[in-house]
């Protein structure tokens, strides 16, 4: 089923998530910046306040007749204009003494005392209903000890009006912005991924024509093409090797199935020649599946070893068994270390056959030691010469024709080592013997053994 919990695209992916954290990024700044802005405005606005407030302050007097008013104009000619949004009043107590033209007859809410020096600023209703900021102190004017109340207001339509304009221009401003940078991320991310889809066509190519992947790739793409080319490459030798196998059992089944066929046509076949000619075909085909099942299977690594002592301890029980009959002392001596960087099947064919053999030739010995680096195996039989120790590892060929078993056990251990990167040599024992030594000292000295 499709995976419904996101795009399924890559690139939508990357777009989507750039866009979101572009617009939460935009959208707290922008109200960061507004609130900014607005604070702004307002700070402007009540200091001009103010600036009206002392200016009123200092124009407020009492006259002869003890009537309060004042002297000369405040300032500002719209305090002049009626209605005209600002307005300033002077109270005493509940009873307002004098107030600006522009009030015409409206008369301000009075609050209680403020505190003289002190402002306070509130929000108050004008005389047509509109918003008004409001600053407001007391006074007492000298040789008087009335307490006046002065207050200044001022339409808040104005610094409203800065703020709307301000915050639908970065809206504008900050909308056309993200637009901007997640086409621009559009833009970088295509271009960034690019080389993924020149990787597609290559793949539809090669799907069509075969060869390998081949091209100027960015550091992070160029490992997978190299991997990519080393499986085509393994597939390719197990390809070739496949044929090979193939071809050489067609070729070497020839001439038993020709002995059989001509055998069985005579009057009376001889069992004997047929029995030797269906050995030598099974010889074959053991020689053959052995050499693909150990081309097939993935080559040990040094992430996953094999203890040594357990395998050869369970293969010394069964040789235990078959050889009941003989006086046959097998001894296993690992150290602690002692673990092959080997498939554990890898290991118990190896071992398996290097023990059966040493078995089958001892005369009374068979000794299995092993170290962090080496496995030896080794008997107290009459061992074998270089000559010998040539023809024992070659495909289907045997010593001695009386001996059980098919003859393949030194040819299968010398594949699985020549695949699995191992150093195989053979020698003789301190006892006389057959000396077999397997060496991965390279695996753990070599680069790729660790990667």
């Amino acid at each position: 089923m499709p995976d419904k919990t996101g795009p399924r695209s890559l690139r939508s992916r990357l777009i989507l998530g750039a866009a979101l954290w572009l617009v939460l990024a935009m959208a707290l700044g922008g109200w960061v910046l507004g609130n900014a802005f607005r604070t702004a405005v307002e700070n402007s606005f009540h200091e001009r306040l103010r600036a009206h407030l002392r200016a009123l302050a200092a124009v407020v007097e009492i006259g002869p007749t003890g009537t309060i008013g004042v002297g000369r104009p405040v300032g500002e000619p719209r305090f002049d204009q009626p209605y005209s949004g600002w307005y300033w009043q002077v109270s005493d107590g509940e009873t307002v003494r004098a107030r600006s033209r522009s009030l015409w007859d409206f008369a301000l809410p009075v609050s209680s005392s403020v505190g003289e020096g002190a402002v306070l600023f509130r929000r108050d209703t004008g005389p047509r209903g509109e918003a008004l900021e409001t600053a407001e102190r007391d006074l007492v004017l000298p040789d008087s000890d009335h307490l006046l109340h002065l207050a200044v207001s001022a339409s808040r339509r104005d610094i409203d009006g800065e703020v709307r304009d301000f915050n639908l221009l970065l809206t504008l401003a900050l909308g056309g912005l993200g637009l901007g940078l997640i086409a621009a991320v559009a833009v970088q991310v295509g271009y960034g991924l690019r080389p993924l889809g020149q990787l597609a066509l290559a793949l539809d190519r090669l799907r069509q024509q075969g060869g390998r992947l081949h091209g100027d790739y960015p550091r992070e793409v160029a490992p997978l093409v190299a991997a990519m080319n080393e499986v085509l490459d393994h597939d390719e030798r197990m390809i070739a090797r496949a044929r090979t196998h193939v071809g050489n059992l067609a070729h070497g089944l020839k001439t038993p199935l020709a002995v059989i066929e001509a055998e069985l046509g005579s009057p009376r076949p001889d069992r004997a020649v047929l029995s030797g000619q269906i050995a030598r075909a099974n010889r074959l085909i053991d020689v053959h599946l052995s050499r693909a099942r150990a081309e097939a299977a993935p080559s040990g690594s040094l992430a996953a070893r094999v203890a040594v002592a357990e395998v050869a301890g369970e293969i010394k029980a069964a040789l235990v068994r078959i050889h009941a009959g003989r006086t046959l002392v097998i001894e296993i001596d690992c150290t602690a270390d002692a673990q092959a960087p080997l498939a554990r099947d890898d290991l118990a064919e190896i071992l398996g056959n290097l023990m059966d053999n040493a078995c089958k030739w001892a005369k009374s010995r068979v000794r299995v030691a092993a170290t962090a680096t080496v496995l030896i195996v080794e008997d107290d039989g009459r061992g074998l010469s270089p000559e010998e120790t040539e023809v024992a590892t070659q495909r289907g060929s045997r010593l001695d024709e009386s001996a059980p078993g098919s003859g393949l056990g030194l040819a299968i251990v010398a594949d699985l080592a020549a695949l699995s990167g191992l150093d195989l040599t053979f020698g003789r024992s301190d006892w006389g013997g057959l000396k077999v030594t397997l060496s991965w000292q390279n695996r753990l000295a070599s680069p790729a053994a660790s990667g």
